[in-house]
């Protein structure tokens, strides 16, 4: 992992007492190398009540069998179905045959209440009995609907969510339509340490399994813990970004003045990080030079993690940062700056939410309407990142205008999005380019073939390739794993604004890519002069969208 610290006005100003926003980057790297990820155990915790009936079940039930499809023989899976009794589809079980495991899901029947403590209690106990060494276990917990039995307090639930991360089981919650509790919903993701999503109409279940399993299936760090040392004088105002945070007040007692020598020790959690990701912690600080000591770094940094690609030993990573000091605070840093603005859209969104629950319906506007104004005088300094958050704020202030019994949750859900931060990774090393590089597979693709074909894109990407064309012609034969790479593929492209398309697919491999459902997710061209096409045409529109 690569730590990178910097300050919004870059020069500390000698003897003032002064605010600034520190920029904390945290990276990891792709690591394609590793020929065997840690092998997957999910639990699949499906709501079957009533009210899931129709197309929303019909939705989950083949979004589930994609996610089963999309697995490696290596991975096992539980399927729990709930409604006022608790349904045992699938105990623990290795996916070496598949078939007969969709077959158990695609008979799920919808039947009466809501016991979603019962179903989320029994995958996690599935879970934690299963005996699969050295595996990363999160259950995906699903629901369109308020507990209606069991326990249905959110604190309890929410303690049930810490408990089972502090065992090793994470907890990813899924709400579906416009009658669940999303603020239970997402206290619960946060303290189990997985992801919330929100799926506002049944087609778009699909993409939530395949992004989940994206994200999962390329988990780098676990439990990421950081603690910052801070100089004397330095004392944090605000965490911007959403994390959980404590402060620590340390005093050097022989020194005299406790108030000229406390240091404050701030601890923050991370949760978990994919490989080759980013993620951006920013700070408000009040800085106090008058207390400078020549010294003391500004900020020492400690981060320790569990690496999940090495059987999953505990790492830590340690780096001191320190700041120029003169008259005058410097320039402002235009990367801080954007960071800064996107923080503050998450936690703007969040009080706008609270505002149309309340009927506060015009203070809601009148707040969105800053942001917007924020973020468009803005733009021009990230037009990609910047610009994707200011039309998903245009459309929600479109949104605000029509009557909509499902607005503060499409702002909720929102909110969360942005809370994850735009997808992007650090290309300040890689001078990225528009061409398009060609790879003609050979052979058949399994466990064993896909190390080394990660370990060329990641070498073409570090040239700065962002489109990628696969040809199939030479394969007749892939494998879940192949699969699985592709997937991770696609994020590593998209992450940096590229894309990949797949072309001349037989039929062996075509049925694979039906049985998974990939042509709902990844792009597929006839022919490679069709390929090549398409790519062109994403390429001309990103063009001349960064020209406006």
């Amino acid at each position: 992992m690569f730590l990178e610290a910097k300050l919004e006005y870059p020069i500390i100003q000698e003897k003032e007492i002064q605010e600034n926003h520190l920029l904390l980057r945290f990276r990891t790297p792709a690591n394609p190398k590793v020929e065997e990820r840690k092998p997957l155990v999910i639990g699949l915790a499906i709501d079957k009540s009533w009210s899931m009936k129709g197309e929303k079940m019909e939705a989950v039930i083949d979004a589930s069998s994609a996610l089963v499809n999309w697995l490696t023989r290596h991975d096992a899976v539980s399927i729990i179905a709930y409604s006022s009794d608790v349904q045992l589809i699938q105990p623990v079980t290795h996916l070496t045959e598949k078939v007969s495991v969709t077959d158990k899901i695609r008979n799920i029947q919808v039947a009466t209440s809501t016991n979603l403590s019962g179903g989320w209690l029994s995958a996690l106990k599935s879970l934690s009995q299963s005996k699969i060494p050295n595996a990363y276990k999160r259950v995906i917990l699903l629901t369109d609907g308020n507990p209606t039995l069991g326990i249905k307090e959110k604190d309890a639930l929410v303690t049930i969510a810490s408990d089972h991360l502090a065992m090793g089981i994470s907890t990813t919650t899924i709400g579906v339509g416009n009658d669940f509790n999303e603020e239970m919903l997402v206290e619960i993701a946060k303290a189990g340490g997985g992801n919330f999503y929100y799926i506002d109409n049944p087609e778009n279940a699909s993409d939530i399994f395949f992004e989940e399993f994206g994200d999962i299936g390329a988990l780098y760090a676990q439990a990421i813990d950081v603690e910052l040392q801070m100089a004397p004088g330095v004392r944090l105002k605000q965490v911007l970004s959403e994390t959980s945070h404590q402060v620590l007040e340390e005093f050097d007692e022989f020194l005299g003045d406790a108030k000229t020598i406390s240091r404050q020790k701030i601890n923050l959690q991370l949760g978990d990080l994919r490989a080759d990701d980013l993620r951006n912690l920013v700070l408000r600080l009040e800085i106090d030079d008058r207390i400078h000591q020549t010294s003391t770094p500004f900020c020492e940094v400690n981060v320790s993690f569990y690496n999940l690609l090495k059987q999953n030993v505990l790492e830590s990573v340690k780096e001191s940062f320190s700041f120029a000091r003169g008259n005058n605070q410097g320039k402002q840093d235009p990367d801080v700056l954007v960071e800064i603005l996107i923080a503050n859209a998450t936690v703007g969104m969040g009080e706008i939410t609270e505002f149309v629950k309340k009927g506060q319906k015009e203070d809601a506007k009148a707040m969105l309407y800053g942001l917007i104004q924020d973020i468009r005088n803005n733009v021009h300094f990230a037009p990609n990142a910047l610009g994707s958050l200011l039309s998903r704020l245009q459309t929600l202030e479109s949104k605000m205008d029509t009557k909509s019994e499902d607005l503060h949750k499409h702002l909720f859900m929102n909110s969360q999005m942005l809370s994850k931060g735009p997808e992007k990774i650090d290309l300040k090393d890689v001078v990225v380019h528009n061409q398009i590089f060609e790879y003609h597979t050979i052979g058949d693709i399994d466990l064993y073939k896909c190390p080394e074909i990660k370990q060329l894109m990641e070498q073409k990407m570090a040239e700065g390739y962002r489109y990628m064309i696969f040809d199939f012609s030479h394969t007749s034969h892939i494998d879940s794993s192949a699969i699985g790479m592709v997937i991770q593929i696609v994020g590593w492209l998209r992450r940096r604004g590229g894309e990949l398309v797949v072309t001349n697919i037989r039929d062996s491999v075509k049925k694979i890519f039906e049985i998974t459902r990939l042509y709902n997710h990844i792009r597929v061209a006839e022919s490679l002069s069709s390929a090549h096409e398409v790519l062109q045409r994403i390429v001309y529109a990103k063009e001349g969208d960064e020209i406006i």
